[in-house]
Order: structure tokens, then C-alpha cells, then sequence
């Protein structure tokens, strides 16, 4: 069936990824997203891991040497939480907030700052069931499913990769401090999540170059769809081409109204016609009033006959005025002398006739 969804055969055109963009319809990644904020979170941790720990080390100290009175009130335990959470505030705020910040950068880049309030308003056909189900067991509910499938299979092959490099080291676990207990706690998981991110980088590689093809293969347009946007952004051919005709027209009739105006209608002798007007006081050189060729050249010799004016023989100054000279334009300096005796002999006949 033509215009189909099987005929989508062009590509998006920018007007329609402008339009699906002002949507807040971009070819985004959700693996991109959930890569950088690993890494970036793993780079936190390694940088201000140390940190963190000794300044939760001195709470719990503080904690446990807390001289605790013989009645606990509520604002004695208020004094408590507000003193641990704005230290530990000051430390952790400042992590999340990295996070939160490479989360977004990690979206603009690939597809810029995108706000669309449209994209925030409340659809009712979003709590419809049966849609909710439809895209559940859609294909691209399925591609989402089997990602996901295969990410967590990788993760747990990495996670056992790596928790059976250290079995040696398990039962030494129970004879160790808290210290060197939590030291190697926080080496084995980290080098998970190292492993893993590298993992994430690579899937969100892939991922947003196929969710970038999905994307372009969504917008793609039938020719009846491109031809209807071409109608709603440069108008309707017939149209355009109806009102080009009536300006011309207008254009035509303003230039014949001009010919009564000029002081020389100079001809090839019959293709070319080109009217000339020339006053001393107020231009520099003479101008073409009208012009034409076949049979508004004849208009203009009839025009020009009937109001008195002269029609000069000139054939290759008549072709030459109607290709480089435009209505309204002076004449080039190069032709001022051909022009010049034409016009001179014009106003010597003139001034012969009114002796």
C-alpha cells in the first residue's frame, strides 16, 4: 500500500529531526549513561576512597566513646544525627553530585541539552494496559530484555572470574582485623566493578550506534510524507507557481507602464527590444526601463509607436543591453558611448523638429 510503513524508504529529512528533538525524541543509550556513572563513581572511590573511609572511621569512634547520659532525650539523639549526617553530608554530597553531573554530561553528549515540555506532560494513553504489554513483548522490548539478559550473565561470569582468583584467600578472612577485613573486601569488589565497567563501556559502544540506526530507521519517511512537508515548509508547487506567474504579470505590467517614460526604444530588429530613459538631472548614466524578447519585444516597439518615442536599429547593442542589463539598472560604462551617439542623434532630430 503506498505511503505504508513498508514504503519508508528515505531518509529523515532535518525538519523531521527537528521536530522529533523539540519531542525530546533523540538517539540516546541508557548503557552510555549507566557506564559513565560506574566510572565515574569507581574514579571517585579511587581518589577520595581513602577519605571517606577515615572520615567514617571518626564517626564510629566518636560514636563509641560517646558519653551517653542516664536519660536518653529525643533532642540528645536529634544533636546525634544532625552532627553524623552534616559530616558525613560534607564528605558524600560533594561524590553524589560528580556523579549526578557525569550522568548528564554523559547524555548530552550524545545528543545535546534537550528540554521538552511536551515529553513531561501526562498521557492518558501511557496507563492504557494493553499498550503497556504491547511494548513489553515488542521488538524492542525483546532487543531491551536480551541486553539486559546478557549483561547480567557477563556480570556474573566477571564476578566469579574474579571471586575465584582469591579463594586462597577466604579462610584467612576470619583471622584478620576490620581493617585488613574491609581493605580486602573493598580490593576484590572494586576489581569487579573495574571489570564490569570496562564491560559497560564497550556493550554502550555498541549500543549507541544501534540505537542510533534504530532511531534513523523510526523517522524515516515515505515520498508522499516528504512531499507533504515540502508543501508545508516552501508551500504548494502549484501555488508557488501560480503567484510566481501573477508577479510576473504585475512585474510586466509596471515595466510596460514604463515604456512611455524612456527616450529611446533600442531593437534587434525584431527578437530584442530594450527600452532606454535617460535624465541628465537626476542619473549618471541611462537606464533600461523594459525590456523583452519575441513577442513582448513587439508589445514594446507598439507601445513605444504609439506614444511617439524612437526606435533605433541596433543589433548587437539591443542583444547586448537585454543579457547584461537588468530593468531599473544603469548601463555599464562600457556601452556609454554606443549609447551616447544613439541618444545624441536622437535629441539633435528632436531639436530639428521643433524649429
Amino acid at each position: 500500500m503506498a505511503g505504508g510503513t513498508d514504503n519508508k524508504s528515505e531518509q529523515p529529512t532535518p525538519r523531521r529531526l527537528q521536530k522529533a528533538r523539540e519531542k525530546g525524541q533523540v538517539a540516546r543509550s541508557k548503557e552510555v549513561s549507566s557506564a559513565a556513572v560506574l566510572l565515574g563513581g569507581l574514579m571517585v572511590l579511587l581518589f577520595f576512597g581513602q577519605t571517606i573511609l577515615q572520615t567514617l572511621e571518626n564517626e564510629m569512634k566518636r560514636l563509641l566513646t560517646l558519653q551517653v547520659p542516664l536519660e536518653i532525650t529525643i533532642p540528645f539523639l536529634a544533636a546525634i544525627v544532625n552532627g553524623v549526617g552534616t559530616r558525613v553530608a560534607l564528605i558524600l554530597v560533594p561524590i553524589l553530585l560528580a556523579i549526578m553531573i557525569t550522568s548528564v554530561f554523559a547524555n548530552m553528549m550524545q545528543g545535546g541539552l534537550v528540554f521538552s515540555a511536551e515529553s513531561l506532560g501526562f498521557h492518558f494513553e501511557k496507563l492504557n494496559p494493553q499498550k503497556g504489554v504491547g511494548r513489553i513483548f515488542s521488538k524492542n522490548g525483546l532487543v531491551e530484555l536480551l541486553k539486559s539478559l546478557v549483561l547480567l550473565i557477563a556480570v556474573g561470569i566477571i564476578s566469579y572470574q574474579v571471586v575465584s582468583q582469591h579463594l586462597p584467600l577466604y579462610p584467612r578472612l576470619i583471622l584478620m582485623d576490620v581493617r585488613r577485613l574491609l581493605y580486602w573486601t573493598a580490593s576484590i569488589s572494586y576489581e569487579v566493578f573495574i571489570r564490569v565497567a570496562v564491560l559497560l563501556i564497550i556493550l554502550a559502544i555498541g549500543d549507541y550506534f544501534f540505537q542510533k540506526y534504530r532511531f534513523t530507521e523510526q523517522l524515516k519517511m515515505t515520498k508522499q510524507e516528504i512531499k507533504e512537508e515540502l508543501k508545508e515548509t516552501e508551500g504548494d508547487p502549484v501555488t508557488k507557481g501560480r503567484i510566481r506567474r501573477i508577479q510576473r504579470a504585475m512585474a510586466r505590467k509596471r515595466m510596460m507602464a514604463d515604456v512611455p517614460k524612456a527616450d529611446v526604444v533600442i531593437t534587434n530588429p525584431t527578437h530584442y527590444s530594450v527600452a532606454l530613459s535617460y535624465q541628465m538631472e537626476s542619473m549618471d548614466a541611462p537606464k533600461v526601463v523594459a525590456k523583452g524578447v519575441g513577442f513582448l519585444a513587439l508589445k514594446i516597439r507598439e507601445l513605444a509607436q504609439e506614444h511617439g518615442i524612437p526606435l533605433v536599429e541596433n543589433r548587437p547593442l539591443a542583444q547586448t543591453l537585454y543579457k547584461s542589463v537588468e530593468i531599473g539598472e544603469s548601463i555599464p560604462s562600457d556601452l556609454y558611448k554606443a549609447v551616447a551617439e544613439i541618444l545624441a542623434y536622437i535629441y539633435k532630430a528632436k531639436n530639428a523638429l521643433t524649429r
